[in-house]
C-alpha cells in the first residue's frame, strides 16, 4: 500500500463513518422530537375530549327537557363549559386549529356562555342552542377522529422513515467499519511480513558475515599453520643436515645432544601449536566441557612452572618468581584447563620480555573469586593493542618474528570463561604486561 493511496482510503473510510455518525444523531434527535410527539398526543386524545363534550352535552339537554331544577342545570350547564374550555387549551387547542374546527367550537362556546342559566338565560333558547351543539359535535368529532388518524398515520410513516434511517447508519458504519478492520489486518500483515524479511535480511546478513569471518579466519589460520610449521621443520631439518654431514667419521656427543635439544623444541612448538588448533576447533562446537573441582590455585601454577622449566627452549628457573600467600586460594575450576590457560600466560610472559628480566606470579583472593597475577617487564602494550589482544591471530606491534600463533590469549579467555571466570590483560607500573586470571572460590573452602 503507497503511502498516498493509503491515506486516501483512510480519509474516504473517515468520512463515510463520520457521515454514519451524523446519520445516527440526526436519527436518535428525530426519535426524540416524535417521541415527545407521541407523548404529548397520548394525553390529547380528541377521541376522548369529545366523547366526553357530547356526553356532558347530551346530559344538558335532558336535564333542559325533563325541566330539572335549576341547580342541576346549572351544574351540567357549568361541566359542558368546562369542556369546551378544554378543547381550546394547549395541545387541544393546536389540533383543533390544524383540523380547523376551532374558531367554530370557540362561536358555539361563545354563543353557550351568553345563555347562562345563572345570568336567567331563557331555558327554551338555551335547550335548542344545545341541541344544535351536540349535532355539531357529532359532525366535528367525524373530522377530529379523520385528522387523528391521518396525525398517527404521517408519525408511524416518519417513525418507520427514522427507523430505515437509523438502520442505513447502523449498517454503514458497520461497512466502514470493516473496512477499516480489513485495512488495519492488511496494514498489520504488511508490516509483520516486512519485519520477517528484515528479520530473514538480518539473520543473512550475519550469516554472510559469521561465513566470511569464518573464512578469513580459516585463510589466516592456513597461513599461520604454513609459517609456524615451516621454521620448525626448517629447524630439524638443518639439524639432521648437520648430522648427515658428518657420517664419514664418529658425531661427537655435544653435537647430537645439541641438535635433539634443537629438534625437540621445534617438535615442542609444532605440538603446542596442534594442540592450541585443536582445542580452539573444540570450542568452536561447544565440545569443550570442564569438570570444576576444588584446586589450589598455587599447587596448579608451580606445577605449570616446573612443566616449562623442564621444556628445552627456556631453563632457567631464577626468571619466574611465585609468590605465596597465606590465605587459602582454593579456586573452583577445571585443573586441565586452568594448565593450558596458566601455560599460554606464563608462556607469553617469558617470550615477550628480555631474558634477563624476571616475571611475578601471585595468587591471592579477590571478593568471591581467585587471582593469579602474572607481571612480566617487556615493552608492554598500548590500550589500543590490548583492546585488541584477544582477537584470534591478533599480534602485536614488533612481535611478528618471534613464534607464536596469535591463538593463546583468545583461547586462555575462551576457557576462563566456560569456567564462569576470565583473562585480562592491562599495562604494568614501570613498563610491561599484567594478565590476569580470575577464577570462582569456592565457597566449601
Amino acid at each position: 500500500m503507497t503511502g498516498t493511496g493509503g491515506r486516501a482510503r483512510y480519509l474516504w473510510l473517515g468520512g463515510l463513518v463520520a457521515i454514519c455518525l451524523g446519520l445516527l444523531a440526526l436519527a436518535a434527535w428525530q426519535l426524540v422530537v416524535l417521541e415527545r410527539q407521541m407523548r404529548i398526543a397520548a394525553t390529547e386524545n380528541m377521541i376522548w375530549v369529545f366523547g366526553q363534550t357530547q356526553i356532558e352535552a347530551l346530559n344538558l339537554a335532558l336535564a333542559l327537557s325533563d325541566e330539572a331544577a335549576l341547580q342541576q342545570i346549572q351544574t351540567r350547564f357549568d361541566i359542558l363549559v368546562s369542556r369546551l374550555t378544554l378543547l381550546e387549551d394547549g395541545p387541544q387547542r393546536r389540533f383543533l386549529e390544524n383540523a380547523g374546527v376551532s374558531e367554530t367550537l370557540a362561536r358555539w362556546r361563545s354563543g353557550l356562555l351568553a345563555l347562562d342559566p345563572a345570568q336567567g338565560a331563557d331555558p327554551a333558547a338555551l335547550r335548542a342552542h344545545v341541541t344544535a351543539l351536540v349535532a355539531a359535535l357529532r359532525t366535528k368529532a367525524s373530522l377530529v377522529m379523520s385528522h387523528e388518524w391521518q396525525s398517527q398515520a404521517t408519525r408511524l410513516d416518519s417513525l418507520r422513515h427514522l427507523h430505515l434511517l437509523a438502520l442505513m447508519s447502523v449498517l454503514g458504519a458497520a461497512v466502514a467499519g470493516l473496512g477499516l478492520v480489513a485495512i488495519l489486518i492488511d496494514r498489520e500483515r504488511r508490516l509483520m511480513s516486512g519485519q520477517l524479511d528484515h528479520l530473514r535480511a538480518e539473520k543473512l546478513a550475519s550469516d554472510l558475515e559469521r561465513e566470511r569471518e569464518t573464512s578469513e579466519n580459516h585463510r589466516r589460520f592456513a597461513d599461520l599453520i604454513a609459517h609456524q610449521f615451516r621454521t620448525p621443520l626448517a629447524v630439524i631439518d638443518s639439524a639432521m643436515h648437520r648430522l648427515t654431514r658428518r657420517s664419514g667419521g664418529p658425531v661427537p656427543p655435544e653435537l647430537i645432544s645439541e641438535k635433539a635439544a634443537v629438534s625437540r623444541e621445534a617438535v615442542a612448538r609444532l605440538v603446542k601449536l596442534t594442540d592450541t588448533a585443536l582445542m580452539m576447533s573444540r570450542l568452536e562446537r561447544d565440545a569443550v566441557l570442564p569438570s570444576l573441582r576444588a584446586h589450589d590455585l598455587n599447587d596448579l601454577v608451580s606445577s605449570v612452572i616446573d612443566d616449562l622449566m623442564a621444556t628445552a627452549w627456556d631453563r632457567d628457573p631464577a626468571r619466574i618468581r611465585q609468590s605465596v600467600q597465606t590465605e587459602p586460594t582454593v579456586a573452583l575450576c577445571d585443573p586441565m584447563l586452568t594448565a593450558e590457560i596458566l601455560s599460554n600466560l606464563l608462556r607469553n610472559a617469558l617470550l615477550y620480555s628480555p631474558p634477563d628480566c624476571r616475571v611475578d606470579v601471585s595468587v591471592f583472593q579477590s571478593r568471591d573469586c581467585i587471582v593469579c597475577r602474572i607481571e612480566d617487564r617487556g615493552r608492554g602494550m598500548s590500550p589500543e593493542e590490548i583492546e585488541c589482544a584477544f582477537d584470534r591471530f591478533y599480534r602485536g606491534s614488533g612481535h611478528e618474528t618471534l613464534p607464536g600463533s596469535g591463538l593463546g590469549l583468545t583461547l586462555a579467555r575462551d576457557l576462563a570463561r566456560i569456567q564462569g571466570g576470565d583473562v585480562t590483560l592491562s599495562q604494568r607500573d614501570g613498563g610491561g604486561l599484567t594478565a590476569a586470571l580470575y577464577l570462582p572460590k569456592d565457597d566449601v573452602a
